[in-house]
C-alpha cells in the first residue's frame, strides 16, 4: 500500500543554494542521496501496485498540491529518446502518455515545463474507475457530468482542473498556476 510517507519526497523543495544553475557548482544538496533512494523506492511501488491504486495515488499526490511528476514518469513509463515514444512499464496500461508543456517560470526566471495533463488506456476495462475518481475526490468540491460513456470531474481550489474517465481511459488535467519549482 502507497501512504504519505512514500510519497512525501515529491514534496520535496530542493534548496536554491544546491540547484544546478550554474556548471561550476561546487555544493551538492545533502538530501540528494535520500530522496533518491525514495524515489526509487516510490517508483517500484507505482509499478508494482494494483492499477485502482495508481490511480488513487495520483488523484491523491496531485488534490491539494502540484507534485513533482518526474519520479512518477520513470516509474512506470519506458521513454524512447530517440522515437520520443512513451510505452508503459505496467501490462494493465496499454497506452500512457505524460504531456509536459511549457510555459511557466522557474524561481531563477527562467522558462520551464510543468506536468499540464496524464493519458492513461487501460489494457481490461472497468466500470470500477470512475468510483476510484469520485471517492479520492473527497473533501474538493467538484461537478461529475457523464456523457456518452465518459465521465468528467470538474475540480475547483485543486492543482487537479479536470479528470476524464471511461471504462478504459484516465485523463488527469493540471492547472498551470499551481505549478511548484521543486528544483529538479
Amino acid at each position: 500500500m502507497i501512504t504519505k510517507k512514500n510519497y512525501e519526497v515529491l514534496y520535496y523543495v530542493t534548496p536554491k543554494q544546491y540547484r544546478a544553475t550554474a556548471l561550476d557548482q561546487q555544493e551538492y544538496d545533502p538530501k540528494a542521496m535520500e530522496n533518491l533512494d525514495k524515489e526509487e523506492a516510490l517508483e517500484e511501488l507505482l509499478l508494482k501496485c494494483a492499477l485502482s491504486e495508481l490511480i488513487s495515488t495520483l488523484i491523491i499526490i496531485f488534490k491539494e498540491k502540484y507534485a513533482n511528476p518526474l519520479p512518477i514518469w520513470t516509474g512506470i513509463v519506458d521513454y524512447e529518446i530517440n522515437t520520443k515514444k512513451e510505452n508503459s512499464k505496467r501490462k494493465d496500461i496499454k497506452k500512457i502518455q505524460f504531456e509536459f508543456k511549457y510555459g511557466v517560470k522557474t524561481d531563477f526566471g527562467a522558462n520551464t515545463e510543468y506536468l499540464d495533463n496524464l493519458f492513461m488506456e487501460f489494457s481490461s476495462p472497468s466500470q470500477a474507475f470512475k468510483d476510484i475518481v469520485k471517492n479520492n475526490l473527497q473533501g474538493k468540491t467538484f461537478t461529475e457530468n457523464e456523457h456518452n460513456n465518459k465521465t468528467t470531474f470538474v475540480i475547483s481550489n485543486s492543482p487537479i482542473s479536470k479528470i476524464e474517465v471511461t471504462p478504459s481511459t484516465f485523463h488527469l488535467f493540471i492547472n498551470k498556476s499551481s505549478f511548484i519549482d521543486y528544483g529538479q
